[in-house]
């Protein structure tokens, strides 16, 4: 079971243009800590000294809070029904968060051949 959080790369500032942000995915079995740098990003700690990667930023500090639980509680979610998950967001407004099964359940390729797949 793999369960990977879309995080956003840090070399945007928060005028970018949506189209041109960057966005890369992290393992949540990596996360060690969370946390908000007062204004309004969200931050993951990573498993590897010193690595982090912002998970959000959003519009208000107020919603910084919010965003980091609502996406903790979607791998809780993720987690409790079992399976691969991606959860993906906008990197600012909470109710864009939504976990997909990964890969979906009428998928007919079967998770060996799958597997054999991602490493080509």
């Amino acid at each position: 079971m793999t369960i990977l959080l879309q995080v956003l790369e840090q070399s945007y500032t928060p005028t970018t243009p949506w189209e041109r942000r960057k966005f890369t995915f992290v393992n949540a079995d990596k996360i060690v800590g969370m946390r908000l740098d007062g204004q309004c990003g969200v931050w993951l700690d990573l498993s590897r000294p010193g690595e982090s990667q912002r998970l959000a930023h959003t519009a208000l500090p107020e919603e910084a809070v919010t965003f980091l639980l609502t996406a903790f509680s979607k791998i809780a979610e993720c987690t409790d029904i079992g399976g691969s998950w991606v959860i993906g967001h906008d990197g600012v407004h909470i109710e864009s968060l939504v976990a997909t099964r990964f890969p979906p359940r009428n998928s007919r390729v079967d998770n060996d051949e799958l597997l054999a797949r991602a490493w080509l």
